[in-house]
């Protein structure tokens, strides 16, 4: 009888430890105050050793469990729930639409919505969600009713293949660049002309809200236009780990063990701005001007830091 009042003690406790999981509120205080009664000495080490034995127990049966600073967070449910395609679609717009909503406490609660049907969902269900989250498929533009008639004057000139001269704002100053507008891109906070600067030859993402100038140049652009290749050597361990991204390619290694990565049409000011990242661990070799350009950049930010 003992042995199954001990047993029936401590699924209880379970249990308990679940609807604290399930209702997104295990605090570490209220979990350890569940198995207290187990807890012989008041150590860390003892604490531990008696929540872990009821964590791997729920291990056992597929619920994955995350402590995160002073809270346990549930990742996985002890069931799941069927979704369709047009389900995961939804609340993946519904995911990326949210963060745009003026009202915070509406967003919390549609935020912890969406987490819990996550968890009820199944590991392929999840992973689909993840590709629909990001995919640039989708049409956010009902975000933007202020801006719907600039929005629709951009989608024109993305039909025209026209060379535009074009005027926008950034960092406070006036920037001007002879392009072509390949197409608006959306997220859940800015609406963007995609353009390919002719002189730069580079492609450019601006923010439709900073233009401030767009007009037709009378020459119209080739229906060849040359892609910007920009070659780099990444050094020393980075280069053994180094993951490609979604505009690179790798010629190899050369004689020095350095990891050579040619990278195509990948917007300037984001290429460089990762690039500075790696430090001396990376080496821009062409084409000279951005080369030049990467090391003016790294000079102004050091001199931030001069005397």
């Amino acid at each position: 009888m003992k042995n199954n009042k001990k047993l029936n003690n401590g699924c209880l406790k379970i249990f308990y430890f679940l609807r604290l999981l399930y209702e997104d509120r295990a605090y570490y205080s209220d979990v350890v105050d569940i198995f207290k009664d187990e807890i012989n000495e008041q150590s860390a080490n003892n604490i531990q050793v008696t929540l872990n034995k009821y964590i791997n127990t729920l291990k056992v049966f597929g619920i994955k469990i995350k402590k995160v600073n002073n809270k346990y967070n549930l990742m996985s449910s002890l069931y799941s729930v069927q979704f369709t395609l047009e389900d995961l679609k939804s609340i993946s717009i519904l995911a990326s639409g949210v963060k745009n909503f003026p009202d915070k406490e509406l967003s919390e609660e549609i935020n912890s919505f969406i987490h819990s049907i996550t968890l009820r969902m199944s590991n392929e269900d999840k992973t689909t969600l993840s590709m629909l989250g990001n995919s640039l498929g989708y049409d956010f533009s009902f975000f933007y009713l202020d801006i719907r008639k600039q929005i629709e004057d951009c989608e024109k000139l993305c039909k025209e293949n026209q060379l535009l001269d074009l005027i926008y704002l950034k960092d406070n100053h006036e920037v001007r660049s002879t392009c072509v507008a390949k197409e608006i891109i959306y997220d859940s906070k800015n609406a963007y002309l995609r353009v390919h600067d002719s002189v730069k030859r580079q492609s450019l993402e601006i923010p439709i809200n900073d233009i401030l100038h767009i007009a037709m140049l009378p020459n119209r652009t080739s229906n060849v236009e040359l892609n910007t290749t920009v070659v780099y050597k990444i050094k020393g361990r980075l280069s053994k780990t180094y993951k490609l991204k979604e505009y690179e390619v790798s010629q190899g290694y050369d004689a020095d063990g350095n990891l050579v990565v040619v990278n195509r049409n990948e917007p300037f000011e984001k290429l460089l701005s990762r690039l500075m990242k790696y430090t001396t661990s990376c080496e821009l070799v062409s084409p000279k001007y951005l080369r030049d350009d990467m090391i003016k950049l790294i000079s102004n930010s050091l001199s931030n830091y001069g005397e």
